[in-house]
């Protein structure tokens, strides 16, 4: 008997669930080419949409992997594993995810560094990697490497457990926040103490915001929510006003100057 590859299975339980590949898709939040490069072979499902396909289609995800539903497998019977090309397509999905969250990243820091970076500066290696910013924040950033930290987070995340969204949301908030706080940010009150800039404590508030309005839309998408519905617009509306109130709290109540 010719084992099923997981395409075929995907096909099969869609089938049986009665819907088609545009119906399926637009139930997971996707394209209906990304469902037929599932069933042809050309591609496979992360982790995470593998699960929603399960949740979808109403069979356990050891069915789409081709294993027994439930108990142990009959004697003399095989344990069926996944081939090592099954197992690198659906590793596939996740890494592709991730080299462009870190593209992004990448993009976002060589901005940084062409704006930020000593005019002055002529060779390439100290262009990229000079501590030196004629701006506070940017170089406070990368110099306490809380700027590689947040890479690093948002790409795991991305990478080990296909939280794209979250890392999307990290880096989109992570890089306004830059401006924002070394526009906001200057503090003369603090000056005589030798700390005249809360740019990174609006930054650092700002990314918190992100982690927690990330983890939301993760989960809002595991229910099968889509950003551009009317609850994807609620979330969207109330992570800019968390961002707004924390930025606002923020000025609103640090010191200020005041007469000798």
């Amino acid at each position: 008997m010719t084992t099923q590859t997981l395409g075929e299975r995907i096909r099969a339980a869609r089938q049986a669930a009665g819907l088609s590949q545009e119906k399926l898709a637009e139930r997971l939040g996707l394209t209906r080419q990304a469902v037929t490069k599932w069933e042809t072979g050309q591609s496979a499902p992360s982790t995470e949409n593998l699960l929603r396909l399960a949740e979808v289609l109403g069979v356990p995800v050891t069915a789409l992997l081709g294993e027994e539903a439930s108990g142990p497998p009959l004697a003399g019977q095989p344990v069926r594993i996944l081939s090592f090309r099954e197992f690198v397509q659906l590793l596939w999905g996740n890494l592709r995810a991730a080299l462009i969250i870190l593209a992004d990243w990448v993009l976002v820091y060589l901005a940084g560094r062409l704006v930020c970076a000593n005019p002055y500066e002529t060779s390439l290696i100290g262009f990229l990697f000079d501590d030196w910013s004629k701006y506070y924040l940017f170089g406070w950033l990368i110099r306490g490497g809380l700027f590689r930290f947040v890479m690093v987070v948002s790409v795991s995340a991305t990478l080990f457990l296909g939280a794209w969204r979250f890392a999307a949301v990290s880096l989109v908030i992570s890089a306004l926040a830059i401006p924002i706080g070394e526009v906001l940010g200057p503090n003369p009150a603090n000056a005589p103490y030798g700390h005249g800039h809360d740019g990174w404590l609006i930054w650092i508030c700002l990314n918190l915001v992100a982690f927690v309005s990330g983890i939301v839309l993760e989960r809002m998408a595991k229910k099968g929510v889509r950003l551009r519905s009317k609850k994807g617009a609620v979330w969207a509306a109330a992570t800019a006003f968390a961002c707004i109130t924390v930025t606002v709290l923020i000025l609103l109540t640090r010191p200020v100057m005041t007469g000798s």
